[in-house]
């Protein structure tokens, strides 16, 4: 027997990974990817640029960056160019929070349906 064979353990454990996941992750990412990180990258100074401020560097080098921490490199550049540019034609951050969570409600639902642990 193994810790995971209980079964109130082992849902347990899915139900705060799902929490984690959809409410967590996508606050923490975003403040640091969209908020700070896109910012710095046209200056130092991130708080002098406003949110949703364009440029083709600091848009590309921020989704790749994004993709760098995800498993699926190409699936996680993909989402932070669209995230950026959800950021770019609404301004808000709040909107790229609450898609992110859309988005990983999603997957965790994939996850728990297909049994496809590895997008996990």
């Amino acid at each position: 027997p193994t810790l995971f064979s209980n079964p109130v353990i082992a849902n347990g454990l899915i139900v705060s990974r799902l929490a984690g996941a959809v409410l967590v992750v996508p606050l923490m990412e975003e403040l640091f990817w969209r908020s700070f990180i896109l910012r710095y990258l046209i200056d130092n100074q991130f708080m002098k640029v406003s949110i949703g401020q364009f440029t083709w560097f600091s848009c590309i080098a921020c989704a790749v960056l994004f993709g760098l921490e995800h498993h699926l490199i190409g699936a996680g550049i993909m989402a932070g160019l669209a995230y950026n540019f959800l950021l770019y034609r609404t301004k808000s951050i709040v909107q790229c929070v609450f898609s992110h969570a859309v988005t990983n409600l999603a997957l965790g639902i994939y996850v728990l349906v297909s049994g496809k642990w590895g997008f996990w």
